[in-house]
């Protein structure tokens, strides 16, 4: 685990002056602390899409949902899979005709998305050639941590930004020859970074080609509390 401080010290260069009011009660400092950590992804998100194509749109939702079925069937053989359905789009399968001079319509496309989570890190090779085996196209995976474990992190990152927050207001007050200081404003925000993706045509292989190796990775999570102090109001001569 590693902690990143960002402490603004608005007191110390004219640029941040503005920043520092002098109220009636004292002076108002700004002051920021962010508390980071890496933690192991726990979960890989699949997404794929299921294609339909028939010259009547009816019954193409059928075939779509069958194919569907099949992979909400590999809960079966994937225990704690989830699976849901991101998107729907009907398209116009069309040709151009030089004798008419225009698009002519041929049939339609129905495409679906849909994606699905797995704890299962060790399968997801074979996830992958299941969910493909039952008549759907990968587009992407990606690996992440899980909210689980990402909301039990920023718990803990929140609690330690506070109290890097509450020791920097102390060393600015002592710097001001200030007996203490009150918080009038704190707020937390955390963050995660991108999910690290993997495109289907990265994966795409020669059959004499290596399976993949699928990097895992980690996920840096961080809260940054931020805020204003007020100290007492207090003179200091000029020498």
């Amino acid at each position: 685990m590693r902690y990143l401080i960002v402490l603004s010290l608005l007191f110390i260069t004219p640029a941040w002056a503005a920043d520092t009011t002098q109220t009636e009660q004292g002076t108002v400092l700004s002051v920021t602390a962010t508390s980071s950590m890496k933690m192991d992804n726990d979960e890989v998100v699949v997404n794929f899409r299921i294609e339909a194509e028939g010259k009547q749109a009816e019954g193409l939702q059928k075939q779509v949902n069958d194919i569907s079925h099949k992979v909400n069937a590999l809960q079966d053989k994937h225990a704690g899979l989830k699976q849901q359905t991101t998107g729907r789009s009907l398209q116009a399968v069309s040709h151009y005709d030089k004798s008419l001079g225009r698009q002519v319509r041929d049939g339609w496309r129905l495409v679906q998305n849909e994606q699905v989570i797995s704890h299962e890190l060790a399968g997801v090779e074979q996830l992958v050639d299941d969910i493909e085996k039952a008549g759907s196209h990968l587009d992407q995976l990606s690996f992440r941590a899980s909210d689980s474990a990402s909301e039990k992190a920023v718990e803990i990152l929140r609690m330690q930004a506070v109290q890097k927050f509450r020791n920097q207001a102390a060393t600015m007050a002592k710097a001001l020859e200030a007996p203490s200081f009150r918080i009038l404003r704190l707020s937390s925000d955390s963050r995660t970074p991108p999910m690290p993706l993997m495109q289907r045509s990265m994966m795409a292989m020669s059959p004499a080609e290596a399976a993949p190796s699928f990097n895992i990775g980690e996920s840096e999570l961080s809260v940054t509390v931020s805020g204003d102090i007020l100290l007492p109001e207090k003179s200091f001569s000029v020498k």
